[in-house]
């Protein structure tokens, strides 16, 4: 069960990693157990000249993204993270399971 999806595609980096510690935040508050968070896989960013260069996740948002689940603020209330399934984004989106808000 998906308690909340956030689609960072359009966000810079600054935005979206404030977007990402809100909607831990809010949903730690709400007792939300399951967000799904849409990094992108971001495979069509690197075009240099006519020559195409496929470098595998060259998405900011998604190498940052393991980097904010560890953050102070925030790393008491996530239980788990999982990469998505296939139909649900795959490569390019996480699972992030919170702990039960005790309060």
């Amino acid at each position: 069960l998906i308690n909340k999806k956030v689609d960072f595609h359009g966000y810079s980096l600054v935005e979206a990693k404030e977007l990402f510690l809100n909607t831990i935040i809010n949903c730690f508050k709400k007792n939300y157990r399951c967000i799904l968070f849409i990094t992108g896989k971001g495979l069509n960013k690197k075009t240099t000249n006519s020559f195409r260069e496929n470098k595998l996740y060259y998405g900011k948002i998604r190498n940052e993204f393991l980097n904010w689940v560890s953050a102070k603020e925030i790393q008491s209330k996530i239980l788990n993270i999982q990469q998505a399934n296939q139909e649900h984004g795959g490569d390019g989106a996480f699972f992030v399971y919170l702990r039960k808000n005790k309060n």
